[in-house]
């Protein structure tokens, strides 16, 4: 897969290369090149490859730090680094530099993506006739789907500080605004909306083939189902942000779309995943990584006999930096990561089901969730909202653990990133939220980073 990263990142970067010779690097062309001349199925091929493979590069450990950044902020992990000390010392004592990677982390990668998705959608209309109208449809469906995600992934992170969205403007020209986090869900959900609609009449193939780990979801009308499950996650953090329909309506979106996603109560590994392999020019597994150690409070929360267990390994008990572990996370190079799987949309949809009241309806999916994947005993009915949150959230912890930021946006909302629900791990423990802005979107903004919402 990895051969054709080169194409997608110059394009994604709008920098083209150019030897002394003047000959055409051919490995890196520009974005004036690709779209110099109609896109043909192979050009369209590679540029997708790119771009998923670009999204699971984005999960990984340095420079990218999606998944272990979301874990420690947190408290489900620490990255403990005896040659670097501000994975501990800025994000659990401190603020993050905006010019580090620490602080603007997270960030390039999702834009990038979002630039190689632009790129794409941008050469699409002029594809050869071996495209036909339906594939466009479906394509851009696809792209824009997969696009909205980025979105979404950068905004986890940025949360109330807001993020770029109207990115489609050439290279030189002014750079798009800082945007609020009620407008950037709300386009995001929009955009959700119109990519499905695009899949669904998108015919019964794709042009271009899918890795492996979109097997059951490579077709329009499969991944279409993919759109609504995301669809419902982004619903859900809306209503309780309070950043889109609140209330009954807000909550009543998000479980139409779950309801209109691939959810079932059969199978709770169903779903879409980033594969990885030790084959020449393929990546491994990022999260195989010695300097990554589990908070003790997942280990010792979890409930005798859980199956999720398996996850997590015991190791001897040691301290650096001022914070103590004594398990790791299990994982191998081999090992998938789920993008989205149907655990995840269960429980989604039992906080929606406590948003609306529903405390019978979240108990049946939270218990269904507790039996096929830990092999657990069913919960008694819930005592009230709180407490049925609660118990959602301890299983979302061991069935979703190092998959994503799931648990720092879960945390967030809920108002529970703070003591007395975790301990500070060092004195000055400000239980960070959100990273800031990169130094350099600053600078170049001439230091104007406040959201625009209007």
């Amino acid at each position: 897969m990895k051969k054709y990263i080169a194409v997608l990142l110059a394009g994604a970067l709008l920098a083209g290369c150019k030897d002394s010779t003047g000959v055409q690097d051919l490995n890196n062309p520009s974005l004036d090149e690709t779209l110099s001349k109609p896109l043909t199925l192979g050009g369209l091929q590679n540029l997708q490859t790119g771009y998923t493979d670009a999204q699971r590069a984005a999960l990984g450990i340095a420079p990218a730090n999606y998944i272990n950044f979301a874990e420690v902020m947190a408290r489900d992990a620490y990255r403990v680094d005896a040659s670097e000390s501000r994975y501990v010392n800025e994000f659990l004592n401190g603020t993050p530099d905006p010019s580090a990677f620490s602080g603007g982390g997270n960030f390039t990668a999702f834009f990038r993506n979002i630039r190689a998705a632009n790129t794409i959608l941008q050469a699409l209309p002029g594809a050869t006739a071996e495209i036909s109208a339906q594939q466009k449809s479906a394509e851009s469906g696809l792209v824009r789907t997969l696009k909205a995600i980025d979105y979404y992934r950068a905004l986890e992170y940025r949360d109330t500080l807001g993020i770029p969205y109207a990115v489609e403007g050439a290279l030189g020209t002014t750079l798009a605004p800082i945007v609020c986090k009620t407008k950037v869900l709300a386009s995001i959900s929009a955009l959700l909306d119109s990519a499905n609609t695009e899949l669904l009449a998108g015919g019964s193939t794709f042009s271009v083939s899918l890795p492996r780990g979109y097997t059951g979801f490579n077709t329009p009308a499969t991944f279409a189902k993919f759109n609504r499950g995301w669809k419902g996650k982004v619903e859900l953090y809306r209503a309780l942000d309070h950043q889109g329909s609140t209330g009954a309506a807000g909550f009543t979106s998000a479980l139409a779309a779950l309801n209109a996603s691939f959810i079932n109560l059969t199978d709770p590994a169903t779903g879409v995943y980033f594969t990885f392999s030790t084959a020449p020019g393929d990546t491994p597994n990022q999260l195989v990584d010695g300097n990554l150690h589990l908070n003790p409070q997942v280990s010792d929360s979890l409930q005798p006999g859980d199956r999720r267990g398996s996850k997590i390994i015991p190791a001897t008990a040691s301290s650096l930096q001022g914070v103590t572990w004594k398990s790791n996370f299990s994982v191998n190079q081999t090992q998938n990561i789920a993008y989205l799987k149907n655990e995840e949309l269960v429980l989604l949809r039992a906080q929606a089901k406590v948003g609306l009241g529903d405390l019978a309806g979240a108990l049946a999916d939270v218990n269904f969730v507790r039996s096929a994947s830990g092999g657990l005993a069913p919960l008694g009915p819930f005592a009230n909202a709180t407490d049925a949150i609660s118990k959602i959230l301890i299983e979302k912890r061991y069935s979703l653990l190092m998959e994503s930021a799931h648990r720092l946006v879960d945390l967030r909302a809920y108002g529970l990133l703070r003591a007395p629900f975790f301990k500070q791990e060092r004195p000055g423990d400000i239980f960070l939220k959100a990273l800031p802005i990169p130094q350099n979107e600053a600078d170049q903004r001439g230091g104007n980073i406040t959201p625009v919402c209007n």
